[in-house]
């Protein structure tokens, strides 16, 4: 018998999957997730999904950037 139905399950697998988050910590991520107020869940949702798909690596730096070269990168008075 599993302790979780499989929808809840599934995200605790998601939360494991993560560097440094065993399966307790996954579980207590599930729940809380799960007790959140449904647009705060479509907020995290969605800034998932929005990070995921405009963060890059710098092309110079390799740091974190929206846009390549970073801001940093592509500051004319960088290095002055």
């Amino acid at each position: 018998m599993d302790l979780y139905p499989a929808s809840i399950e599934k995200l605790i697998e998601e939360f494991a999957k993560l560097p440094g988050i065993g399966y307790k910590t996954a579980q207590r991520l599930t729940i809380h997730v799960l007790n959140l107020p449904e647009e705060e869940v479509k907020e995290f949702a969605k800034a998932l999904i929005r990070a995921r798909g405009t963060i890059r690596y710098c092309s110079i730096c390799g740091n974190f950037t929206e846009s390549d070269p970073c801001p940093v990168c592509s500051n004319p008075n960088r290095g002055t």
